[in-house]
């Protein structure tokens, strides 16, 4: 048998871009968790103004840490793209992505809901956007359960 050669140092892009993948994941699911406990705290007997408020802020943080987990996911799998193993490995892969893409639609939907709460008065119940950010935080949960799985086995 062979021995394997030394892996090789990641460059400094490389650790980077994965840095800032880590860090986009952690606002997506870190704020989505938080929002949703929002909503389950804030009485529904009130319009539930401060859950709504920072589910606005939460909503401009997500698609951006969602475009950056995009970017970010893309190149880290075209860096490793010669590397990557096939099998039960390649089929996580292929569960997690579409899961993602479950979640981005259901989240699609989640922010149309919070706009027309916007636009209009007590137009979609509270108890509507609160299963909405409790179902995007139980999707990025999958997504982060499944993404350690491909790293650590």
């Amino acid at each position: 048998m062979v021995p394997l050669p030394p892996p090789r140092p990641l460059a400094v892009t490389t650790l980077g871009v994965r840095w800032l993948h880590v860090l986009a994941a952690t606002v997506a699911v870190g704020g989505g968790v938080l929002t949703w406990l929002r909503f389950r705290v804030e009485p529904f007997d009130g319009e539930g103004r401060d859950a709504v408020r920072l589910a606005r802020a939460y909503e401009w943080l997500f698609w951006a840490a969602v475009g950056t987990l995009v970017m970010t996911g893309v190149g880290n799998l075209g860096a490793f793209a010669p590397t990557l193993p096939g099998g039960t490995w390649r089929t996580t892969l292929d569960a997690k992505l579409a899961l993602v893409v479950v979640v981005l639609v259901g989240s699609a939907v989640r922010t149309r809901l919070l706009v027309r709460v916007r636009r209009s008065a007590g137009g979609v119940p509270m108890r509507l956007l609160r299963r909405a950010y409790g179902a995007t935080a139980l999707g990025l949960v999958a997504v982060l359960t499944l993404a350690e799985v491909l790293a650590h086995g």
